[in-house]
């Protein structure tokens, strides 16, 4: 395995243990993450954004999920050949290949003691398979290459904000947004 690949299986891994993407981790203020790893990539123009309404934003291949001024989510697609991440994360804004196997991953978690568990609901065929971690209820996403349905690959691995109503993205009840 390349050091670049152990780079990134490392990443997937510190995430999945701890529920965070290096410092970024959900509840953060949108201006707190513009902080750490500066200004987004506006991929979506709005031309009336609204404060309550979820909008995701892009650092180059991360994705971040903001609402009221919060990130409700995390997540790191990896279904791409490569990916680029943030300075801040550890990418030092330069490609780094992204195709991480079911069993390098898994083997990984294990080695660390990180405890996961079958998510079958996160699959959207019968080919792909979900898992989520234990103690974090971080995501994990994998799914078979399009030319070789034999391999299953990490297509995405995400943090949601268990404080918030994944469907309005509001805070559960009985909960408030600081």
């Amino acid at each position: 395995m390349s050091d670049l690949v152990t780079r990134i299986l490392d990443l997937v891994v510190r995430f999945a243990d701890s529920g965070r993407l290096g410092p970024l981790h959900c509840g953060m203020a949108l201006q707190n993450v513009e902080e750490l790893i500066g200004p987004f990539h506006d991929r979506m123009h709005d031309s009336t954004p609204r404060r309550w309404r979820p909008r995701l934003h892009f650092w180059h291949d991360l994705e971040v999920l903001i609402c009221h001024g919060l990130v409700v989510e995390v997540s790191l697609p990896l279904w791409r050949e490569s990916v680029t991440l943030p300075d801040a994360l550890g990418g030092g804004n330069k490609s780094v290949p992204s195709r991480l196997t079911i069993s390098e991953v898994l083997n990984a978690l294990d080695a660390t003691g990180c405890a996961w568990k079958e998510a079958p609901a996160l699959a959207l065929d019968d080919e792909a398979r979900g898992v989520r971690t234990v103690a974090h209820d971080v995501h994990l996403v994998f799914g078979p290459e399009s030319c070789d349905t034999g391999v299953l690959r990490l297509h995405k691995i995400y943090k949601a904000d268990p404080d918030v109503d994944q469907e309005n993205h509001s805070p559960r009840q009985g909960k408030t947004a600081s």
